[in-house]
């Protein structure tokens, strides 16, 4: 590779790099002010969650048994916890038919919160929400905090029907790039299968 086309290619990644580190921090200042003042936004799957700013996060990862994404705060005997199924049975299409849902034993009753419509309870303190976003399925415990400023920043989304459960935004920079590749690829072999001239 001739210096002429390496300046060239690195003037190019060096303007995309400022580009997506300036959408990531636009990004990341709109979230922040769209908090609640003196919550903290967090996000898991796209998802944008609103947490108070002494609450302390005490854990996040993967749950291989019940296959869940979870996130959890703590401040005293207050807490957010929060639970994200991928891919769940219970799409938003699905849940608005129903009227009762039932988790971990308790029934919850249908409700709006913060414009987004779920199933509710609150039992000894600790309120429970689950709701449905697309085929995503959300569960949140919080004792201690007002469910409608955790949830004040999200934007809950219908099902859709030509949804491909294979493939979701967490898999775009794989699969995209692997579909621009074989395309490409496709292209030169019809091409010299037909005797094209480029």
């Amino acid at each position: 590779m001739n210096k002429k086309i390496f300046k060239h290619a690195l003037s190019i990644i060096l303007i995309l790099s400022i580009l997506i580190s300036t959408i990531l921090v636009a990004d990341v200042a709109f979230a922040k002010d769209n908090a609640p003042k003196g919550f903290e936004p967090y996000y898991m799957r796209g998802y944008t969650f609103n947490v108070p700013e002494s609450f302390k996060q005490t854990d996040s990862g993967y749950d291989n048994v019940n296959h869940l994404n979870y996130m959890n705060f703590k401040k005293g005997s207050k807490f957010v916890n929060i639970s994200l199924d991928r891919h769940s049975s219970f799409t938003k299409n699905q849940m608005d038919i129903y009227s009762i849902f039932t988790w971990n034993g308790l029934d919850h009753y249908k409700t709006s919160i913060a414009g987004v419509s779920g199933f509710y309870v609150k039992k000894n303190g600790v309120k429970s929400f689950v709701f449905s976003s697309e085929d995503d399925t959300i569960y949140i415990k919080a004792k201690g905090v007002k469910l409608s400023k955790v949830l004040s920043s999200i934007s809950q989304k219908n099902y859709r029907q030509h949804h491909d459960r294979e493939y979701d935004f967490d898999d775009d920079a794989y699969y995209e790039s692997d579909v621009y590749d074989d395309s490409f690829d496709d292209s030169f072999d019809d091409a010299s299968y037909y005797n094209y001239n480029w």
